[in-house]
């Protein structure tokens, strides 16, 4: 019964009809931020050490208490994550003055276990201007709960979790604002009303590409693939920044089986911000196309974590365990993401 009524595309279609409505016009905060799912804000973070890429030296979250730190976890194993790693890289040293200023301790560490000779390859192309250290049994990967690379960890002088966060297109003024809340200098709405100044009036060409995306939402709704395609692609050739259309681009072209296609329009979306929810589902649903469904399973829950009343999560989730023959299992997923979508309906 489950693989007659759930395959189906129209379902699907509906899904994400539904979704973009609530995504596309809502600011990505609404996704969380903070990319570790096992600590969350005032923890003791445990206790690991990490050792030197190229002179085996080690250092150790004790030795880092006494100042506040900046912990960059990375990865490697594919190049995209390769290119957002260096590009976080380089968006730390741009501010290294202010972090050295504010006494902030800063390190690169190598969370995902990857080769020595990748390793150096990438620290062989960075300044030298911060230490980077790898962590071969990939412990703070599990003590963490990692599970958005690169990601920045925080900690106070005491040795606690101050903030989190993971890379994008407002990297390094977000970086900063969280130094200066947990050093005590601004509030988080402080913070907020200079990342997000108060609405101004839109410009001519903002409303032409606002208006692309809505009627790439009507389309969504109607089941025209095609035709919302094309309407996101009007609004990307307008503003190549906007991050809700080239993750939902991405996601209609899973739908239609165009990986590649969809690779792209996804790493563009994560280029702007990685922790952008919709996006963070599909290059999962990509993951599982390419047969990684036990990955793709892993990363779509740690999302859940934190996202557990997200309705399209629950139902690409019960869609994976379907293919694996959990009926059961993914008949509770299906069943939690109607009566959430229903919900969501309703108080539209």
């Amino acid at each position: 019964m489950i693989n007659n009524v759930y395959s189906k595309p129209r379902i699907s279609l509906l899904f994400l009809g539904i979704f973009c409505l609530l995504f596309l016009f809502c600011n990505a905060s609404i996704a969380s931020s903070f990319p570790f799912r096992a600590i969350a804000v005032g923890d003791s973070v445990p206790a690991l050490s990490f050792q030197g890429i190229t002179d085996g030296s080690t250092v150790t979250i004790e030795s880092l208490k006494g100042n506040p730190a900046a912990i960059v976890f990375w990865g490697a194993d594919m190049d995209t994550k390769k290119t957002r790693s260096l590009k976080t890289f380089t968006a730390t040293e741009e501010i290294l003055p202010f972090l050295e200023e504010k006494k902030v301790k800063v390190i690169l560490v190598n969370a995902q276990g990857d080769t020595k000779e990748i390793m150096q390859e990438v620290v062989s192309g960075l300044s030298g201007k911060i230490p980077a250290y790898m962590d071969e049994t990939k412990k703070a990967y599990g003590d963490l709960g990692i599970f958005v690379v690169p990601s920045v960890l925080l900690i106070d002088k005491d040795g606690k979790v101050a903030s989190g966060l993971g890379y994008s297109h407002d990297f390094t003024d977000r970086l900063k604002g969280e130094v200066a809340i947990m050093l005590g200098e601004k509030t988080r709405a402080d913070v907020e009303k200079e990342l997000r100044p108060e609405m101004k009036e839109k410009s001519e060409e903002e409303k032409k590409y606002g208006r692309h995306v809505e009627m790439a939402t009507v389309m969504i709704k109607r089941g025209q693939v095609d035709s919302a395609i094309s309407e996101l692609q009007k609004a990307i050739a307008l503003n190549p920044n906007l991050v809700e259309a080239q993750a939902h681009l991405g996601c209609l072209y899973i739908d239609k089986g165009q990986l590649e296609e969809a690779k792209k329009a996804l790493d563009k979306a994560y280029e702007l911000d990685d922790s952008y929810l919709p996006a963070n589902i599909c290059d999962a649903r990509i993951m599982a196309e390419e047969g990684q469904i036990d990955d793709a399973l892993g990363d779509l829950k740690a999302l859940m974590f934190r996202n557990s009343r997200n309705a399209e999560l629950h139902y690409i989730v019960g869609t994976l365990l379907e293919k694996q023959e959990k009926f059961a299992d993914a008949a509770k997923e299906y069943r939690k993401a109607f009566e959430l979508a229903q919900k969501e309906v309703e108080f539209e």
